[in-house]
């Protein structure tokens, strides 16, 4: 290409031209929405996006580069109608016109939007949002309603994840649209049928999708009937990116279908463990216990006192109590001088019968309240014996609870397992090397198969193949 010089004073070459061109639209139009409808829509293999957006009478050319368009949430195509948020700039090189688009949405999503945030302003302010009233959500729930679409993908998912990890809970569902004009009246209506039927938690699940076909969540019916209702519900609606006024509403916010479903159910190799080590802890307690008590009734038999030792204690101390009552008659009366000793003598005599019928008394009170040892051991070994009787009975009785409980959930996971279908008559082909043969286009005449029962095995060749037509 010719080069072009210019000597001439205020004049400027084309770039140049370009250049101020696009610096006064920079300084003149800020960053603005426009709507229109896609034409021409292309994808270059750099992963930048390039169309031409237009209404009834103009066009402008587009270009969104690959930086941005990694951020919009869903595939345009021409033909859609959509809001655009970009720069006004020109292509240099060809000295065009367009609009540099860094944000791109569905046509009427800014007012979905503003909906979505005064509905959420509005119940936010009366509480419906509150922490405090939420429903706690229990660790293992035997009964679970899925409120969901019978054809959504999402259902499959949670049944799915329900089977593997809660084999014991029993799953209800509870079918209603999940987007459309239907959609809220069904939802209301499921999510009500579910509360009177006394389930242990309520999944409300569905796939992602626009804000457009999730709308049905952020309907003010629906968020009310989550709060007024008596059963715990967990929503999973769309992926972790996709927020809804249900997710407020209700007791937990799961970030996908699946997630609902494993926050709604233990797994049962879980409880599984737990059990046995709950069993372990109860044999060991109750041996604990019976010990204390043995040791116990050793310590109180060695503190017992024989009859006979208490007696000679008594008598021991009576004969002080005599010794020291005639030392002080002596003491008092056999001193004084002039004294009458038959007076004395007779006092004195008094004195002691008094003092002697008193101890004997008192011996005859202590004796009576004696009480022979084997009759107080006796009795604590008949209520040690009540009370290990009672703990026998209590330990076999719960014993024999968690053994049956564990027989339902080992049926349980025979019945998921796939020896349990082979017991109904079914049997599964598969090649010398052990591998499944799922279809006859698989294996090819002589080649040898082995053919399993649930009680043995078959070992043969094939004789012909004859596949079916689809």
């Amino acid at each position: 290409m010719q080069d072009f010089s210019f000597s001439s004073p205020g004049v400027i070459s084309v770039s140049e031209l370009n250049d101020r061109v696009a610096r006064c639209l920079q300084v003149n139009f800020a960053p603005l929405w426009v709507a229109g409808e896609i034409r021409g829509f292309t994808r270059a293999a750099s992963g930048h996006w390039y169309f031409t957006l237009k209404d009834r009478a103009s066009e402008v050319s587009c270009a969104m580069f690959a930086g941005d368009n990694r951020r919009v949430r869903f595939m345009p195509k021409t033909g859609d109608r959509v809001q655009v948020h970009g720069q006004v700039s020109i292509y240099r090189p060809r000295g065009s016109y367009q609009l540099v688009v860094d944000a791109m949405q569905p046509a009427g999503l800014g007012e979905l939007y503003e909906r979505f945030l005064m509905l959420k302003n509005k119940l936010q302010a009366e509480g419906l949002f509150d922490p405090a009233r939420k429903k706690a959500i229990a660790r293992v729930n035997f009964r679970i309603g899925v409120v969901t679409s019978l054809k959504a993908a999402a259902l499959r998912d949670v049944i799915t994840t329900l089977r593997r990890r809660a084999p014991y809970a029993v799953v209800t569902v509870f079918p209603a649209s999940v987007q459309g004009e239907a959609a809220v009246g069904e939802l209301t209506a499921s999510l009500k049928a579910a509360d009177a039927a006394r389930q242990d938690v309520i999944l409300l699940v569905r796939g992602g999708g626009s804000l457009q076909d999730l709308w049905a969540f952020n309907e003010e019916a629906v968020a009310r009937t989550l709060v007024a209702m008596q059963t715990p519900v967990i929503v999973g609606v769309g992926h972790e990116s996709d927020v809804t006024i249900a997710d407020w509403a209700a007791d937990f916010r799961a970030a996908t279908p699946t997630a609902a479903a494993e926050h709604a159910s233990e797994n049962i190799s879980v409880l599984l463990t737990e059990l046995a080590l709950q069993q372990r802890l109860l044999k060991q307690n109750t041996k604990e216990r019976l010990q204390g008590y043995s040791q116990r009734l050793d310590w109180l038999t060695a503190s017992l006192v024989t009859p006979q030792e208490k007696l000679e204690r008594n008598r021991e101390s009576l004969l002080n109590v005599s010794r020291e009552l005639v030392q002080a008659w002596q003491e008092r009366y056999c001193q004084r001088p002039g004294q009458d000793l038959a007076s004395l003598k007779q006092s004195l005599s008094h004195g002691m019968q008094r003092e002697l019928l008193l101890s004997l008394n008192r011996f005859q009170s202590a004796k009576a309240g004696l009480q022979n040892p084997r009759e107080g051991i006796q009795g604590k070994r008949a209520a040690l014996e009540a009370t290990s009787a009672l703990l026998r009975s209590a330990t076999r009785a719960k014993l024999q609870t968690l053994s049956q409980r564990r027989e339902s959930l080992d049926a349980l996971l025979f019945e998921s397992s796939p020896r349990a279908i082979l017991t109904k008559g079914y049997a599964y082909v598969s090649d010398e090397a052990g591998a499944l043969l799922k279809s006859s286009r698989r294996v090819k005449p002589c080649d040898p198969v082995t053919i399993h029962w649930f009680d043995g095995e078959a070992f043969g060749k094939i004789i012909e193949v004859r596949p079916k037509n689809k």
